[in-house]
């Protein structure tokens, strides 16, 4: 668009960078940081200013404890096992989420496609081709998920063909489950016990951060409760679902690890009461014989 962008970090000031090799540079720089970060009640504000992190959203993170070291990591695929992909239609930003459970019954999330203006004809064939891509002859075979109001809700596709979506996905082969009963709160639960440590310090959950980026940036601070603008400011119950592509990303976690979650072991707390759906033999474990930490 004919702009130049500059990008100016406080440690280009060499008296302001904590990772001077000069010790005592390093020391000050260090405590002036320090200083100026505890002026910044909301660690995501300082995120945005002073360490120009364009990942971060305003507002409160819907999953704060994911974290680059113990939740992202190079993910390759398992030719034996089946690949799950978790679908959100949409004309602004259809997405499609490639998933597989590995051998510690670990959720690993290894591939995006994200669309931008496409009908959900074409950008199920899109998604057709980029299987065919990443993962060709893949004999176990594929499970799809999506949201329940897939089956029913029309979208700009629809409306000149009087075709539901998920009726566009099987004309092409594609059969995609669901599950009825489950609320978007129920649904980010689930993904908060992904995220937990287990008690071999790994998380249930991992992202291929270059093959999923914005899945990534969405964990990262892109997906966040967002603000009321009022006397006191406050934050609102449901995350921001018009931060796109961040939020359909999301979603289609969601109806993803909805279907897959009695593989996962997990259990569905519903209304502030447990609902156990993992047999009683696992109720106290993370996936594949791994005790779930105890928290105090």
């Amino acid at each position: 668009m004919g702009y130049k962008a500059i990008r100016l970090h406080y440690s280009a000031d060499p008296e302001k960078n904590p990772f001077s090799p000069d010790e005592n540079i390093a020391k000050k720089a260090q405590e002036w940081l320090d200083t100026h970060r505890a002026r910044w009640p909301d660690p995501n504000d300082f995120e945005r200013e002073f360490e120009i992190n364009w990942h971060v959203g305003i507002g409160s993170r819907v999953f704060p404890q994911f974290n680059e070291t113990n939740h992202t990591k190079g993910l390759g695929y398992n030719k034996r096992r089946t690949l799950y992909r978790g679908w959100d239609f949409g004309w602004h930003a259809p997405v499609a989420l490639f998933a597989q459970i590995d051998e510690k019954d670990r959720l690993v999330l290894l591939k995006e496609l994200v669309g931008s203006k496409r009908t959900t004809s074409d950008f199920a064939q899109d998604v057709i081709k980029k299987t065919a891509e990443w993962f060709p002859n893949h004999v176990p075979g594929f499970d799809d998920f999506c949201d329940p109001a897939g089956q029913h809700q029309k979208s700009i596709e629809s409306e000149k063909s009087e075709r539901r979506d998920t009726e566009v996905l099987n004309g092409l082969g594609i059969y995609p489950r669901w599950e009825y009963g489950w609320s978007r709160k129920d649904g980010r639960s689930l993904v908060h016990q992904l995220l937990a440590l287990r008690s071999d310090d790994t998380p249930g959950l991992w992202v291929d951060k270059s093959g999923c980026p914005m899945l990534t940036q969405a964990f990262l601070g892109r997906y966040v409760y967002p603000e009321v603008k009022s006397a006191d400011v406050k934050i609102k119950e449901e995350p921001d679902d018009e931060t796109h592509p961040w939020a359909d990303l999301m979603a289609s976690l969601r109806y993803l690890v909805i279907g897959v979650h009695r593989k996962l072991a997990l259990r569905r707390f519903q209304l502030g009461q447990e609902t156990q759906t993992a047999p009683p033999s696992r109720q106290q474990y993370h996936g594949y014989g791994t005790p779930i930490r105890e928290t105090v």
